[in-house]
């Protein structure tokens, strides 16, 4: 009898008088001894990981804390799932279920591998955030946020393609049927993921490269891009631009175009053009060499650089003169502010030399004929215009007399018919009151008895 089997037999009879003295079946007894190991040691890593992480949180090293801080959640469940695992191996057993150790080994494995790659993900996370954010303590330089994504990334790529190819022998698959697959399947994938694998590359050589890191300036006239680098992805890179809206730029445009990044010049340029009016020839020489001056004395003045301020040219209307020269500060805001500064200077120089600046104006010389001429035919033109004047207001008048003229014939022809047919109605009514006079006499008299007429009666009646 070897040791196995003694073990084997030791097992069996503790888990049957563990299961007559607990009062439960046997087969449950060894299942729940390992689930009560896994809270025991559960709690035990709880513990022992809380103590490392107080001692390793203000440790010089880098690595330190970002291994722990990868290893605590996928170590802790690690400890579960193979629990799990071994007790549904012992229930399979138990009830005698072909093959059950072969699959709950393999998926055990798997599961392993998942966290495996979980734990690596949040090391190289927090790995990222050490190497740019060193402790306090810490004596190594930081690494810039491009250079340590890069090796992050290129690090957890390693590790995810490793564990596929590990996941895929445990599954029983053979490595080449894989490679046999990858020749023509890597053709068409290739093939039709031509950008996706451009912009791929295109990254790994910003990466490698550096023409930019994040939170530089950047611009290309070619594309119109300009903006400030918030992230570097392996197929995008996002810039946000001064507007606000944010730019996402696919990788294989660097290899393409030219970047400009004006967040690492050195020196800031001041180029400027002072225009003088052609009355104060006489005095940009000296307007030119004061100014020169002060710039040589200003301390925010890159003296190791190009100092040039010269009367440059004629201009249509100006006496130019070139102010060229170069300021320590970068910084946008700042610059404009010493720029300022420096345009406030000029001016006062220039009101010092009795000069002033030139604005846009223009004036034309004409001969003397031609003046002449011009304002005699002005006046000519002027008399003739009132002249016209005169003689619209003059027809305005006329015709407003005609106007009331004519009012005044047709107001006298009314007033002439009324009074003809006033003196027509009072002859018609004077003709038929003399008629009806007429009238009434003669009934008079056709009524009224005659003197023979009474002298006959008189004689019969008596």
């Amino acid at each position: 009898m070897n040791i196995s089997d003694s073990a084997t037999n030791l097992l069996s009879s503790l888990q049957t008088e563990l299961g007559q003295w607990l009062h439960i079946p046997g087969w449950i007894v060894f299942p729940t001894l390992i689930m009560l190991a896994a809270v025991i040691i559960d709690i035990a890593l709880h513990f022992v990981l809380n103590r490392m992480e107080r001692r390793l949180r203000d440790s010089p090293r880098r690595w330190d804390d970002p291994i722990l801080h990868g290893l605590r959640l996928p170590l802790r469940w690690w400890v579960w799932v193979t629990a799990l695992m071994v007790s549904l191996g012992v229930v399979g057993d138990h009830f005698g279920i072909e093959r059950v150790n072969t699959v709950l080994s393999r998926l055990g494995a798997l599961i392993t591998l998942l966290l495996v790659a979980w734990g690596g993900i949040r090391l190289f996370r927090r790995l990222e955030q050490r190497l740019v954010f060193p402790p306090g303590n810490c004596h190594a330089k930081p690494v810039d946020p491009t250079s340590a994504s890069a090796l992050t990334k290129i690090v957890g790529a390693v590790l995810i393609v490793t564990l596929i190819l590990i996941g895929l022998q445990i599954l029983g698959v053979s490595m080449s049927s894989i490679l046999a697959m990858g020749g023509f399947g890597g053709l068409v994938i290739g093939f039709a993921a031509r950008d996706v694998i451009a912009n791929f590359f295109g990254g790994m050589v910003v990466h490698l490269d550096k023409p930019f890191v994040v939170g530089d300036w950047i611009r290309s006239p070619e594309r119109q891009i300009e903006g400030i680098v918030e992230d570097i992805g392996w197929r995008l890179t996002t810039v946000r631009t001064f507007a606000g809206p944010p730019l996402y730029v696919p990788n294989a445009w660097f290899s393409q175009i030219s970047v400009e990044t004006p967040t690492r010049m050195v020196s800031r340029r001041l180029w400027e053009t002072i225009s003088l009016r052609y009355q104060d020839i006489g005095a940009v020489e000296n307007v030119a060499r004061d100014i020169r001056n002060m710039l040589l004395k200003h301390e925010e003045i890159d003296q190791d650089e190009l100092i040039t301020v010269n009367f440059a040219t004629f201009g249509q209307y100006s006496l130019d003169i070139i102010v060229y020269a170069f300021t320590h500060e970068t910084d946008w805001q700042r610059f404009h502010e010493i720029k300022q500064g420096i345009l406030l200077k000029i001016r006062d120089i220039i009101d010092e030399r009795g000069a002033e600046l030139a604005i846009p104006a223009s004036r034309i010389y004409l001969p003397e004929g031609v003046g002449k001429g011009s304002a005699e035919k002005e006046r000519v033109e002027k008399e003739s215009a009132e002249k016209e004047e005169s003689e619209d207001r003059a027809g305005q008048d006329d015709s407003r007399n005609d106007s009331a003229g004519r009012d005044d014939v047709e107001r006298e022809n009314v007033e002439r018919q009324d009074a003809e047919y006033e003196s027509e109605q009072r002859r018609n009514r004077q003709g038929a009151s003399s008629r009806t006079a007429r009238q009434s006499q003669e009934g008079n008299r056709r009524t009224a008895p005659g003197p023979s007429d009474t002298d006959g009666d008189g004689e019969g009646d008596a």
